[in-house]
């Protein structure tokens, strides 16, 4: 039933079975960190996500992160994505990202089964190695090589959303959801687990910043550059491996803040970035002696009127590579009623602009994998 009624598609179907790629769809993300308290954040966000529903998104996304990292609030998202899936009823529901590494992989994929079955078809699922700490040891299946434990727990999460029998037992894994094995996403930014997710035929989740020498103003560019033939390297890996059998699926996210004027966005979202720019100040991922508006493009934040912030989001090359692009205001501070009135902006304002230029840009950045593809 979940496969009959997902929206999504999958990477799983042929290609011509899915619309994939037929528009740019549209999502909004949030790290649920506006508030310290946890009753306030988790509620208010369930009323978000339906006002985004109505608004007309096609997904929201909630950033999960263990210890309370940058504020964000949800450390583990299934209790919170059930409540999503009962209280919305069309609205894609996706993690940006669960950090699969700490988690019993066939215990995640019972977890996130049932809460797609409950949602009918709506989860995105984004997997990923966690935001980098020296705590993690404290759970059971931390390892250091990363890498390889993140392509252990993707394996095993497939092999339990199949249903398999247990090996040297007779019960079978339920609820299997094989639907679900279309919508699941890697999130990383290290080409062999990049490579990886095109040899599974799973989907990909660029990041929205950079890191290490790439968070500063002149190294913005040249970031974007790189995920785009990050992109490119996935989608060639993926044709190559499973040709018109699946479809891959590219999830972007971005910070775009809108206002009147480009003058009145910098105004505002350099107020509202203050507390955000001195935490990363205080640990090195941004210099605080910088500008600004240097200080916001170190952490790839684009703002401005909404024909500036547009052109902006064009001028990435990732942008015409990717299916479906996830905005956001974060790091910017903002209540539920100042949010909602931001992404009504990019959603009505800004985003027919990009739909735009996407179109024109999509068939020349495809064409190009296709011909590597061809020859290669």
């Amino acid at each position: 039933m979940a496969e009959a009624l997902s929206p999504f598609g999958g990477t799983h179907l042929p290609l011509g079975s899915t619309t994939i790629g037929d528009r740019l769809r549209i999502g909004f993300i949030t790290h649920l960190d506006n508030s310290e308290d946890p009753r306030f954040v988790y509620r208010d966000t369930i009323r978000l996500v339906q006002e985004l529903e109505q608004l007309g998104y096609d997904s929201a996304w909630i950033a999960t992160r263990h210890f309370h990292s940058g504020w964000a609030a949800l450390p583990s998202p299934y209790g919170f994505l059930g409540a999503l899936a009962a209280s919305t009823s069309t609205i894609g529901l996706g993690t940006a990202v669960l950090p699969i590494i700490l988690d019993d992989p066939v215990r995640a994929a019972e977890e996130v089964s049932a809460i797609d079955h409950l949602s009918g078809g709506r989860l995105l699922l984004g997997l990923g190695k966690g935001v980098p700490s020296d705590s993690y040891h404290v759970f059971h299946t931390w390892t250091n090589d990363r890498d390889t434990s993140f392509e252990h727990q993707i394996d095993r999460l497939h092999w339990a959303l199949g249903g398999n029998v247990v090996d040297g037992g007779t019960a079978a894994i339920w609820p299997e959801n094989r639907s679900l094995e279309g919508r699941l996403f890697h999130g990383s930014s290290n080409i062999d687990t990049i490579r990886f997710a095109g040899r599974t035929g799973d989907g990909f989740i660029l990041e929205r910043f950079g890191n290490g020498p790439e968070r500063h103003p002149d190294a913005r560019a040249g970031f974007q550059r790189r995920q785009a033939e990050s992109v490119r390297e996935y989608r060639r890996v993926f044709a190559e491996t499973w040709g018109a059998t699946r479809t891959p699926y590219v999830v972007t996210s971005r910070t775009a803040f809108p206002g009147s004027t480009t003058e009145r966005a910098l105004e505002l979202v350099g107020e509202r970035t203050v507390r955000w720019n001195a935490l990363a100040g205080a640990i090195g991922r941004v210099d605080l002696s910088l500008s600004v508006p240097d200080q916001l493009l170190s952490d790839n934040v684009a703002w401005g009127s909404p024909e500036a912030l547009a052109a902006d989001l064009l001028a990435d090359p990732t942008i015409a590579l990717t299916d479906e692009l996830v905005l956001g205001i974060h790091p910017a501070l903002l209540d539920r009623e100042e949010t909602i009135a931001k992404a009504r902006v990019l959603l009505d304002q800004v985003v027919p602009l990009v739909e735009e230029g996407w179109r024109s840009q999509r068939a020349a950045a495809l064409a190009d994998i296709e011909e590597k593809v061809r020859v290669g």
